[in-house]
């Protein structure tokens, strides 16, 4: 495991930890994981809170984006508060649960997310987030050492992504334009989308995404959010 850590260490590029660790853990036996970072002082299922997601249905995603849906889901300020490794099933029994919330959960066992689990990653400064794991069977049939290294592997990669985001120092200058691409990037727009919505081409978009990824440091979507709201240039 330590070869995971040390690669992990090495990293300088959010949206590369992402990768690494998700691929990890997809190694692990992982079919869905999800990493939820939240902004310091904020609920954990807030629409600031960003969430790099692989595994899960397309449809659930984009329902999850929508704010009432996320806004009713319980299990990470409840994984969050437990302070430990909480399975979603356990997770609907913990505290009792409003009308938002039971339909939350019926709308999970329509999707068919059932035997995952949730745990707190911890950071310094109070910069904490949570994340979630499927298996595709339950939590007691998983074996103890692939359920370690997931655990562990997505703590020492929060706490580099911690690391990254207070070494960056200096805020780069965006065009109002450029903000506006940003924006819609962050609310999950594909290009196609974002250029109808500017009125401008798709090709202008990826122009301007190049150039908002190479100012923040950044080499994909997911770390180029996560910078830009660490840097106060974007309110989601």
């Amino acid at each position: 495991m330590q070869k995971y850590f040390a690669w992990i260490e090495s990293l300088k590029d959010v949206g590369e930890i992402l990768l690494y660790s998700s691929s990890i853990c997809g190694d692990q036996g992982a079919i869905r994981r999800s990493y939820h970072l939240t902004p310091q002082f904020d609920a954990p299922n807030s629409m600031r809170t960003i969430v790099y997601a692989l595994g899960f249905d397309p449809e659930w995603l984009e329902r999850y984006d929508s704010s009432d849906f996320r806004l009713s889901d319980p299990i990470p300020e409840r994984t969050m508060r437990h302070g430990a490794m909480l399975t979603w099933k356990d997770a609907r029994e913990v505290a009792p649960n409003l009308p938002e919330n039971e339909a939350y959960f019926a709308a999970m066992d329509e999707a068919g997310l059932i035997h995952g689990f949730g745990v707190p990653l911890f950071g310094p400064n109070g910069r904490d987030a949570y994340a979630a794991f499927d298996f595709g069977i339950p939590v007691d049939d998983v074996p103890d050492q692939n359920l370690g290294t997931v655990r562990a592997v997505s703590q020492v990669a929060h706490q580099r992504v911690c690391v990254l985001l207070d070494a960056t120092n200096t805020v780069p200058q965006l065009s109002e334009r450029e903000r506006e691409v940003l924006q819609w990037v962050a609310r999950g727009k594909s290009i196609t989308s974002i250029a109808a919505i500017l009125e401008i081409s798709g090709d202008t978009v990826k122009t301007y995404t190049k150039r908002i990824y190479a100012k923040l440091g950044a080499s994909d979507r997911v770390g180029a959010i996560v910078t830009a709201l660490k840097l106060g240039l974007l309110r989601i």
